[in-house]
């Protein structure tokens, strides 16, 4: 975690206590940091400091509490870039104009009074309405659904009051400048990718559905599909022998899809080579497991990963390159789901089948009681539509991969 962040824990008890926390997404999303507090702790007070951050006054609500209140879409076809939930503007029937400090903080409770309904306010108002999706930022990673997190996981009303921070020039606010604000009013401050990785860990999210007998050239393995709460993803785990109970820790392959590789057989990565290296290996010891996650292209899906492939071909950028010029991190994978599958699988220690020491670093980090007590190279063949590839996950990623001839 990066010494400018606080523990998410901090963060939650600030909330519980009424306080601001300063809360920031991915630099490649909107690089945004906003005032953030629980509605149910809202006072005129706080509402006076937020909007000196002098973006939008919002107030983060789930679906409940706007089918309640009878508010709608701002639009009927949301276009914009993040599809930023904006809802129908509401003040108070008490208020005057709406627009003090005061008067929005009563708007703000009387929202999430479940008492209220939809005759007890005028439209439009001057406080902002936007609709937060169920499972927050395990659905969608933004301010909209960190602010509802953050006040359900404080045991307060499951809504927030948010504000986007600018600077003096009317810009956003850079990480530099929102760590001497959180500095200067002794601010805890977070980032939403925290947010998930806490949820994650601290949350059981994924739940058995079925097993199934797996014959394979590897030997057999059990195969059993997993649904994970607030997601359509359904991350599967092919289990040889007693894993739990092995007198030496397990060998474990934590495999994100690559339909390309895994199933096309494409040359131009190494996925499908060590899908079934991994594999061997397994049916070699007769115990271990490989978990197999939907995650796509390093995370970015499948239509992206072709985008990504074209711009290789036509512009003879590299993998990492190519994922930046989309917009992208050069690896968007998260391994939270596949830490939990293992948990449920009565793991603790592991020696872990993989090439990149970043791998071997997330698992012991995590917060999972999980132990990392080996890394397991498994080194593919290199052929002339690979050999790039393999050298820019080396030079660039940090794996560990000594190709041929060198």
């Amino acid at each position: 975690m990066p010494k400018s962040f606080s523990p998410i824990q901090e963060a939650v008890d600030a909330i519980a206590r009424g306080e601001v926390v300063i809360v920031v997404d991915a630099e490649d999303r909107e690089n945004e940091g906003d005032f953030v507090c629980a509605a149910e702790r809202i006072t005129a007070e706080t509402v006076n400091f937020m909007v000196a951050g002098k973006g939008e006054f919002c107030v983060s609500v789930l679906p409940d509490v706007c089918q309640r209140l009878e508010v709608e879409p701002l639009v009927r076809q949301n276009t914009a870039p993040l599809r930023t939930a904006f809802m129908t503007p509401l003040d108070h029937r008490s208020v005057r104009t709406g627009i003090t400090a005061a008067e929005r903080a009563t708007t703000v409770r009387a929202i999430i009074d479940p008492e209220s309904r939809a005759e007890d306010f005028v439209r439009p108002g001057h406080v902002h309405l936007l609709l937060a999706k169920e499972g927050g930022v395990l659905r969608r990673a933004g301010h909209t659904e960190a602010a509802v997190d953050l006040a359900r996981m404080a045991g307060l009303a499951p809504a927030g009051v948010l504000c986007e921070i600018l600077n003096e020039k009317g810009e956003r606010a850079s990480r530099s400048e929102l760590r001497a604000l959180a500095r200067q009013y002794g601010l805890k401050m977070i980032s939403i990718e925290q947010l998930i990785a806490h949820r994650r860990v601290n949350e059981k999210l994924v739940r058995r559905l079925d097993t199934a007998r797996l014959p394979t050239r590897f030997g057999d393995f059990r195969l059993i599909t997993y649904e994970v709460e607030y997601e359509d993803q359904i991350p599967i785990a092919l289990v040889m022998g007693d894993v739990a109970n092995a007198e030496r820790p397990p060998l474990v392959r934590m495999h994100s899809s690559c339909f390309t590789g895994d199933v096309l057989r494409s040359l131009r990565c190494d996925c499908g080579d060590q899908l079934q290296m991994a594999l061997e290996r397994i049916g070699e010891e007769g115990t271990g497991v490989l978990v197999y996650l939907p995650q796509e292209g390093r995370g970015i899906g499948f239509a992206q990963k072709i985008r990504a492939y074209a711009l290789q071909d036509t512009e003879g950028l590299d993998t990492v390159e190519a994922n930046h010029a989309l917009g992208f991190r050069a690896d968007m994978r998260d391994y939270g789901i596949g830490l939990q599958i293992l948990k449920d699988l009565g793991l603790r220690k592991l020696r872990l089948l993989t090439n990149n020491p970043k791998k071997v670093e997330a698992f012991n980090l995590r917060g999972f009681d999980i132990e990392v007590v080996e890394q397991v190279s498994i080194v593919p063949a290199v052929n002339p539509h690979n050999c790039r590839y393999l050298e820019t996950k080396r030079d660039k990623l940090g794996h560990r991969l000594r190709l041929s001839g060198e």
